[in-house]
């Protein structure tokens, strides 16, 4: 497990514990020593009240208390010191690792519709996508990129969650990678946690604004928050960076589908299969929306 993680779930135990005994403390100081006692206490946060914990141990047999408590403020002293040469390793090693940039792109068609509307085989075929081998970057980071990338098959992550592991290992090696920002955004899709995925999307998109494959994918996770127009604008744009980008066309006319623009998602699958993907057009002939 990540040691800064570790140091840092012991640090919440120990303050939780802390406060609970200040707590303690606090209301003996208010019983026993006085409203004024009891206020500069917490007006100092606890430090008079550790003092005056000190002074009346005896007497109030707060001794067990006191002593517990002053190990809690002393031990996260001794455990930075314990885990500190290797907190400062991590640091090192991700700061080393942060230099070159991956290239892998990812590409995921989408086409179930999410529709109120009754017609037989509602379900679209899922178009075949691949993904490139990245040609630059860390070691650290070409070797995750490849583990998620080994994922990837016929358009989604066979295991989404390990994929999501190995981005996130990916981006904390290089945070100027577009691509792998766009890339989790796709294991957060096929985990359906849509927004996650869009806010993915969209820095990749604010790392490389050409970037069409992004907005198809930010486009894909807006459908499926039934974000029509949001949806329609990103593969708009998609189109705009990569005119001959089929699945975008497709992807669009699934969006004017939804919103009863027949005519235009018409137009938009025959673009696709003039593209050269005809799975949009054979699905819409065979449900009758186009001849």
């Amino acid at each position: 497990m990540n040691t800064t993680l570790i140091l840092s779930a012991v640090f919440s135990i120990l303050q939780i514990v802390g406060l609970i005994l200040l707590l303690v403390v606090l209301i003996k100081q208010f019983k026993h020593g006085g409203a004024l006692n009891g206020i500069i206490g917490i007006i100092t946060c606890g430090f008079w009240t550790f003092i005056w914990g000190w002074i009346k141990h005896k007497s109030l047999e707060l001794t067990k208390v006191m002593v517990v408590w002053t190990i809690i403020i002393v031990a996260p002293i001794g455990l930075i010191g314990v885990f500190g040469v290797a907190i400062v390793n991590e640091m090192v090693q991700i700061a080393t690792s942060l230099t070159e940039e991956g290239s892998i792109e990812g590409i995921m068609g989408k086409f179930e519709k999410k529709s109120s509307k009754k017609i037989s085989n509602k379900k679209v075929k899922e178009i075949k996508a691949t993904v490139k081998l990245p040609k630059k970057g860390s070691e650290k980071g070409r070797d995750w990129r490849q583990k998620a990338m080994a994922l990837w098959e016929n358009g989604k992550y066979t295991e989404p969650n390990k994929a999501l592991d190995y981005w996130n290992n990916a981006i904390g090696t290089d945070l100027k990678s577009a691509e792998a920002f766009n890339n989790r955004g796709l294991a957060f899709y096929n985990l359906k946690q849509y927004q996650k995925a869009i806010k993915d999307y969209s820095q990749a998109i604010r790392m490389k604004p050409e970037n069409s494959v992004a907005y198809n994918n930010r486009g894909n996770a807006y459908y499926e928050l039934l974000r029509y127009e949001l949806a329609e604008a990103d593969f708009k744009k998609s189109i705009q960076l990569k005119p001959d980008y089929a699945k975008a066309y497709l992807n669009r006319g699934l969006v004017y589908y939804q919103q009863e623009k027949n005519d235009q998602a018409c137009a938009d699958f025959k673009k696709a299969c003039d593209l050269g993907d005809c799975d949009g057009m054979q699905w819409a002939k065979k449900n009758g929306l186009c001849k």
